[in-house]
């Protein structure tokens, strides 16, 4: 039901700059050349959103372009200043992939979040009332009560105007739209070795959306297989840093959502760290089996949001990679 573009690409393809092709040539395309390729297979991507349906991954295309300096990469575009054996660092742009978790596009598709539940201190505590047979409650004054009069009744008053004091039910369909952003910024690799490889990202905000930025760390280690190279194993490890202002936008419950301050809610900037692994086999000189999968926990503020029901994020993807 959503369409997680971002999430996927991230998955499936690590790389945004070219690596030092002399350390690294597995890692090179042609320089001006257009690629083309189509992963085919089955997988899935979850949704950590109160009924967000989870995503299948069946057909993923994809377009690469490297020139001298500037890339395409899917959604993104970067423009690399410094190229060096060891380091390089690019300037990129890139559609920001949490909308993808908010997508309404698919005609038919109504997405609700569950009740939430009133806080404890909105809760009437009824005192104990014990009603003798007699008709007579005891007490210092001794009131006789005629036996005509029910005490059910006035409890029962009391419910129904708590009941009716309630806030109604904030569904997903009741949240503002949350739009697609695009974020820009650096982009540096740092090659320790031909196996190992750090990635820095520092994105911010430029079209003024959630006003706000972005950042990650990521560890890759590489453990290729056959001379020559035929299969490959990549495993990762990283943190995503989302400050505030991205957070609330994207997952925090605000005025422009509902009127009702009972639900308002403001997300903390937070950290979420991930691992990943991939898998990759040459079969022929336009096939590869492709296996990924990556795990992500989400940062505190974030999984307590009410419309968050998981506190992690998974895509998994088996199939095959044609390049045209």
């Amino acid at each position: 039901m959503k369409r997680l573009s971002g999430v996927i690409g991230s998955v499936l393809f690590s790389s945004m700059a070219m690596a030092n092709c002399e350390t690294q040539p597995e890692n090179c395309i042609e320089v001006s050349q257009w690629e083309f390729s189509v992963a085919l297979g089955a997988g899935v991507a979850t949704n950590p959103l109160k009924d967000g349906d989870h995503s299948p991954l069946i057909v993923l295309p994809y377009v690469r372009y490297y020139g001298d300096r500037f890339f395409l990469d899917n959604t993104a575009i970067g423009y690399t200043f410094y190229d060096h054996q060891a380091f390089d660092v690019s300037w990129i742009a890139e559609l920001n992939s949490e909308q993808a978790f908010f997508s309404r596009s698919r005609p038919g598709t109504v997405l609700r979040a569950n009740t939430l539940s009133p806080d404890l201190n909105e809760q009437v505590n009824l005192p104990q009332i014990e009603v003798p047979t007699s008709g007579e409650v005891s007490g210092d004054d001794n009131v006789n009560l005629p036996n005509d009069v029910s005490v059910q009744v006035a409890v029962t008053d009391l419910d129904q105007k708590q009941q009716e004091s309630k806030p109604p039910s904030l569904t997903f369909d009741d949240l503002a739209k949350r739009r697609w952003a695009i974020d820009s910024g650096i982009l540096a690799h740092w090659y320790i070795s031909e196996q190992h490889k750090v990635r820095v990202r520092l994105l911010h905000d430029v079209r003024g959306i959630y006003n706000g930025f972005h950042s990650s760390v990521e560890y890759s280690y590489k453990l290729p297989f056959g001379d020559p190279k035929y299969a490959q194993l990549q495993l990762k490890l990283g943190v995503d840093y989302k400050d505030a202002k991205l957070g609330s936008y994207y997952y925090g419950i605000t005025q422009r959502d509902t009127e009702l301050t009972h639900y308002r809610y403001e997300v903390d900037s937070s950290f979420n760290p991930y691992v990943g692994m991939a898998y990759n086999h040459r079969l022929s000189k336009s096939w590869q089996f492709k296996f990924t999968a990556k795990h992500q926990w989400l940062g505190s503020s974030i999984a307590n949001s009410p419309i968050v029901d998981e506190g992690y994020t998974t895509s998994v993807f088996i199939g095959g990679l044609y390049a045209f």
